[in-house]
This record gives C-alpha cells, sequence and structure tokens, in this order.
C-alpha cells in the first residue's frame, strides 16, 4: 500500500511539473529567437543546420508537450504498484524544468514580466479546460452531484466572475493619465480610459476633440488630442473627458455619464534658463527611473528616448510609455519622445504611434519651443533596428533602409527652409537632436554606415548644440574632435564597463548616451537592475551645464569614455564654441 501511494505522489508530481513545463515553454515565446541565437544559429555552417537550430524551440515544445501528454496517459493507465516508466517520466520532466530554468537566468529573465503575463493567461486557460473536462465527464460519476453545497459554490463562483466581467466592460474610468507630447507646433495629449469611449480636452473652456474624417472618435481606449501650443501655454490647466455609450446603434445611443480631471500646466518657464531631464533603456524598471528624473524638479520639459519597454505585445504595453512619462511630469509640463528599436517590436508596435507623440504614423519630426529672450528647436530620429534589415530576427519585414533615407530627405527639407519661415532652425537659438539609436555611433557590426556618414552631414548644418541617445545601454560623451572619424576607437584607461568597440563619424556637434541602468558610470548593470541613470541639462545665454545622476539622486563623477579626459561632476560647454570643461586632460 505504501508502495502504492509512493508511486502515484510520483505520478502526480511528474503530472505537475509536466504541466508547468508546458504552460512556461510555451511562455517564453519571446525568448525562443534568443535561444536560438545563442545557440548559435547564425554561426551555423550550413543552411540545414541553420534551420534546425532556427526551430529547435519548436521541437523543444513539442517533445515537451508529448511528455505531459505521455504523463496523463500514464496516471490513468498505469496502475502497478512498482512502475518504471513514472520514474522514466519524472526524470524527463525534471531535465525539461533544469531546462528552462537555465533559459530564464542565461537572459530570459529580462522579459519575466511579458512571460509572466503570457503564463498567467494560459494557466487561466488550462483551468477552464480542465474544470469544463472535469463537469462534463467526471463530475457526474462523483458524490458531489448530489451536493448542493458544491453545486451551489459553483454557481456562485461562475457568477461572480460574471459580474466581475460585465462590471469591467461596463465600467469607464480614466486607466492611464495623461501626458502632453510635444511635436512641432502642437501638443498631444494622450490618455487612457478603461473602455471604448469618447476622449477630448478643454482649455480654457475651448474643447479639443480627436476627430475621424469629420466624426469624433467614440470606440477607442486611447485618445490623443492634438492642441495648439500657444493655448496650452496661455493656460495654468487643462481638463480631460471621457464618456462612454450604454448603447451604440445606427441612428442613436445612449451616454453613461461624462468622467473628467483636471491636471495643473507650467509648461516652459524661459526666465532663469531651460531646464530639462533626458533618460533612455527604462526597460520597465519604473521605480530606479521615475526616482532618478524626480530629482530634477526644477525641469521644463522631459526626454523620453527610447525603450521604455522591451517589446509591446498588448495594449498595456501600449501604454507603459505614457505610465512612465506620467510618473515624471504629472502631465504638467512637455514630453519629448523618440522610439526605441524595441519599441518596434510585438503585436502592438504597429499601433503604438497612436499612443505617444508621433508624425503622419512616423516618429521621426521636429519641435519647438519660443519665448522672447530663449527658443528651442529640436530635431526627433528614428533609425528603427540596429541591424541590417535582412537580419533573421526580424523574418522579412523591416524596411528600415526606406524609412532612414525618408529621414534624409526630411533634413533635407528642414536645412531648405530660410529665416522667413518661423520654423526654420535658423530663428531659434538653442537647437537639439533626441534619437534612440545614435547617429554620430557605428557599433563594431558596422550596421548602417553609409546612411549614419549622410545623416552626419545633415546634421552638421544644423550647428547642434547637443545630440541625445541611448541603446548602448552606457553612458558616453562624445567630445567633437576627440577621436578619429571612422577609426577604430581607443578606450579610457579608467573606463571598463563597455565592450562596444566601434567608430564614429565626422560629426561636429556635442552628443551624450543616457542609457545606463547603475549608479555610477562604469559599475555592472548586472549588480544594480533597481536604479537608472539620467542626464540633467540647464541652459543659459552662454552655456549649458550637464549633470548625470543616479536613482539615489547623486551626482556622478564623468570621464570620456575615449579618451584620458575627466570632467567631474559637472560639464560645462560654451554654446559659441562648444567648447567643454575640464578637470584633467
Amino acid at each position: 500500500m505504501k508502495k502504492e501511494l509512493v508511486n502515484k505522489i510520483i505520478k502526480l508530481v511528474s503530472l505537475i511539473i509536466g504541466l508547468f513545463n508546458v504552460l512556461m515553454f510555451h511562455s517564453l515565446r519571446c525568448c525562443w529567437s534568443g535561444i536560438s541565437k545563442t545557440l548559435g544559429y547564425e554561426k551555423a555552417d550550413t543552411l540545414v543546420e541553420a534551420e534546425f537550430i532556427l526551430n529547435l524551440p519548436i521541437i523543444v515544445f513539442v517533445l515537451i508537450l508529448l511528455a505531459f501528454i505521455a504523463n496523463i496517459v500514464l496516471y490513468k493507465v498505469m496502475k502497478k504498484e512498482k512502475n518504471l516508466w513514472s520514474y522514466i517520466m519524472l526524470g524527463v520532466n525534471l531535465i525539461f524544468l533544469i531546462a528552462i530554468i537555465v533559459i530564464i537566468a542565461l537572459g530570459a529573465i529580462d522579459y519575466m514580466y511579458f512571460v509572466i503575463q503570457e503564463f498567467a493567461k494560459v494557466l487561466a486557460i488550462s483551468a477552464l479546460v480542465f474544470f469544463s473536462i472535469f463537469m462534463i465527464f467526471i463530475y457526474p460519476k462523483t458524490k458531489f452531484a448530489d451536493n448542493k453545497v458544491f453545486k451551489y459554490s459553483i454557481f456562485g463562483t461562475i457568477l461572480l466572475c460574471a459580474i466581475i466581467v460585465v462590471l469591467n466592460y461596463s465600467i469607464n474610468t480614466i486607466s492611464y493619465k495623461p501626458v502632453v507630447y510635444a511635436v512641432e507646433d502642437e501638443y498631444q495629449i494622450v490618455f487612457g480610459t478603461s473602455s471604448e469611449a469618447l476622449g477630448w480636452v478643454e482649455i480654457n473652456g475651448k474643447k479639443y476633440t480627436d476627430t475621424s474624417a469629420g466624426s469624433e472618435k467614440s470606440y477607442t481606449k486611447v485618445h490623443k488630442i492634438s492642441v495648439p501650443m500657444e493655448d496650452l501655454e496661455n493656460a495654468t490647466e487643462y481638463t480631460i473627458y471621457t464618456q462612454r455609450f450604454h448603447y451604440r446603434g445606427p441612428f442613436g445611443a445612449i451616454k453613461d455619464t461624462v468622467i473628467s480631471e483636471t491636471y495643473s500646466y507650467r509648461g516652459i518657464d524661459f526666465s532663469g534658463g531651460i531646464d530639462y531631464y533626458a533618460i533612455s533603456d527604462i526597460h520597465m524598471e519604473t521605480n530606479g527611473s521615475v526616482k532618478a528624473a524626480n530629482y530634477n524638479s526644477k525641469k521644463d520639459f522631459l526626454v523620453l528616448i527610447g525603450d521604455v519597454i522591451s517589446f509591446i505585445e498588448t495594449e498595456d504595453d501600449a501604454f507603459y510609455t505614457n505610465k512612465v512619462a506620467h510618473e515624471m511630469t504629472k502631465g504638467s509640463i512637455p514630453v519629448v519622445y523618440a522610439r526605441g528599436n524595441h519599441e518596434v517590436k510585438g503585436r502592438y508596435s504597429e499601433e503604438f504611434y497612436k499612443y505617444v507623440g508621433s508624425k503622419n504614423q512616423n516618429f521621426y519630426y521636429s519641435f519647438y519651443f519660443k519665448d522672447s529672450d530663449e527658443s528651442i528647436y529640436g530635431l526627433v530620429l528614428d533609425m528603427g533596428e540596429d541591424h541590417d534589415d535582412d537580419w533573421w530576427e526580424y523574418y522579412e519585414t523591416a524596411h528600415y533602409d526606406e524609412y532612414r533615407e525618408e529621414q534624409a530627405l526630411f533634413l533635407e527639407s528642414e536645412l531648405a527652409k530660410d529665416s522667413s519661415d518661423k520654423y526654420s532652425y535658423q530663428n531659434y537659438k538653442y537647437r537639439m537632436l533626441v534619437t534612440h539609436i545614435p547617429v554620430n555611433y557605428i557599433n563594431s557590426r558596422k550596421n548602417h554606415v553609409p546612411i549614419k556618414e549622410k545623416l552626419t552631414g545633415l546634421l552638421n548644418q544644423f550647428n547642434l548644440d547637443i545630440s541625445l541617445s541611448g541603446h548602448q545601454h552606457d553612458i558616453w560623451i562624445f567630445e567633437p574632435g576627440v577621436v578619429e572619424p571612422m577609426e577604430k576607437m581607443p578606450y579610457n584607461s579608467n573606463y571598463s564597463s563597455s565592450n562596444h568597440k566601434g567608430m564614429v563619424t565626422d560629426y561636429n556637434f556635442p552628443a551624450f548616451l543616457v542609457s545606463k541602468r547603475g549608479l555610477t558610470q562604469t559599475d555592472s548593470d548586472e549588480l544594480t537592475q533597481t536604479t537608472q541613470i539620467g542626464l540633467s541639462v540647464h541652459v543659459n545665454e552662454t552655456h549649458q551645464v550637464l549633470a548625470f545622476n543616479n536613482s539615489n539622486g547623486e551626482v556622478l563623477n564623468m570621464v570620456n569614455s575615449f579618451a584620458d579626459i575627466t570632467y567631474g561632476k559637472e560639464i560645462t560647454i560654451t554654446r559659441d564654441t562648444k567648447t567643454f570643461s575640464r578637470l584633467t586632460d
């Protein structure tokens, strides 16, 4: 009897592990391509070998699924006290479990935010399937069939779930707070609602709506309302509104109550100079990044330089950037946004332009802030992905070469504007570039060399005061003239955190890479996963002063990554000569 019990326990444990393996490996699908890459897909000697490695995760999933099916068969069919197959299947499942743990430890842990969501979803679906099978095939044959308490409990649970679903559908709330994005000469105010509804903004009694071909959008959860910059800058607050329809027919509708929230707006205060904050490559580390950004309480606007999230699989993922941006700004100052290469990934990435600042469904544009004494002209570029278009991970969907050429034409059109055009760069004193993947840096793979050289040549004509980038997960200072263009870069003897030994283009503007998770310029980001580093910039008539700070509010001592130059805790750059202050040479 004891051996029979042990055998049943082994089979049950094996069954549970087998089910976990199936659900977890399925939930790790976002990392399957990473598994193939780690195993050496791109280094395979033959096409057959490459195809095998590329498809290996699918093959493994099929084997895990077959092992689980075998467990079910064993559990139901094998009744002997001593069953060698039970031990064999337990061993097989344990091997698969260890493999999954190794996969998570080697890199999938960075994507557990998505994996856990998917695991919860498939677990709920599996529970529903098993419950349905139980109620149809097993329940009628059990002693519970005549138990009223059991029946009422099941009925009550189903009824409660149904009520929750109905309430979730029928109750409308402002689920994602507003963010004010700066695009050209307008502000795009974006907020989200829990159900499909109308959304609009009022400023000083004037109503602004989100329309499509003359009709106000009423069946959407994302609300993106454009308002002229001048209208919001002349106000001290704005109010967002939403209203859903209980019923919407072809000739009429029944509306719900109107919901509204009012937010203060202070915009850009040019009186004491310009202050702004830049941060990149948050990758869902919300707490540390928000703490870092909020240490600068004086900031007039926020610059988000992409990869706020690792990929965009659901609508909540699409709203994630707004969640972070609102926590950093409270909807009271503008946000300049540049799309990251991770934000082109996932099912909702194609719709992402609706959720953040964009222009004509693209992520490159200019923006302008102006006052009587000071003015800002900005360019936002989007390099797309960081490999060439034929890179295997893009499964023949990437057309970024054409997209980048479009942006070269865009820069040419901006340069062609003369001073009679009020939106010409020539009419603005402070000029900046924001792009997730740096234009002036070429990685060791030498991706996009011709277009980066072309874009650099165009950007050099704008007399830029600063370029802000991310992507490399590092803190780099690019001082013009320090490194020989298109030659392999040397490294500062005291700087060892980076392995990106690439080249720089022949750029003439100060450039800063702001994309490190950590506490210092050189520490290991693996040890500081909950901290983030950002950049504060103060601009006055003659200088711009830059300082990097971490999530603890500490200002970092900075060095040039590519030369034996120490800057200290502040870097002062003269605006006319682009000269950097230094502690040592």
